[in-house]
């Protein structure tokens, strides 16, 4: 197996982004490599609406409910882990995000759509995987 120093692993506190963190601990682990849990904020996408304290408040909120099991789990591993946000359209913010960071691998859960659905509804996972140059493993 190749060996991967820098890991970038999407976070949102869902089962899926779980199962892409464990399978990154799992090559860490192996390839003694630093894991980097990315949460992006979503931030409001029309002209006009003002991004309040409030919604950044709950922001933050989700962010912390999402960060903090994913960094106990891999230190629970034996994993080294850190974390990093940032906030817009969550594909492009993590494509965006491993290339200026320079990682050797993105670890990225998917929800598992098939077919039709993803065709229409699209998914983070088939974004970052058509978008980014870095190495994609998808978990299902």
């Amino acid at each position: 197996m190749a060996k991967f120093k820098k890991i970038l692993v999407p976070i949102d506190g869902s089962k899926n982004a779980t199962r892409g963190l464990d399978r990154a601990i799992e090559i860490a682990k192996e390839s003694n490599a630093e894991i980097t849990g990315f949460y992006v904020f979503h931030l409001p996408l029309l002209a006009g609406v003002k991004y309040t304290q409030k919604m950044k408040n709950e922001a933050q909120e989700k962010a912390v409910k999402a960060i903090g099991p994913a960094m106990k789990r891999a230190q629970k591993a034996g994993a080294l882990f850190k974390y990093k946000t940032g906030g817009g359209h969550t594909g492009s913010e993590i494509v965006k995000f491993a290339q200026k960071g320079k990682y050797d691998m993105i670890v990225i859960g998917a929800r598992g759509m098939g077919g039709a659905k993803e065709t229409f509804l699209g998914s983070t996972s088939n974004y970052v995987m058509h978008k980014t140059k870095i190495p994609v493993l998808v978990v299902k």
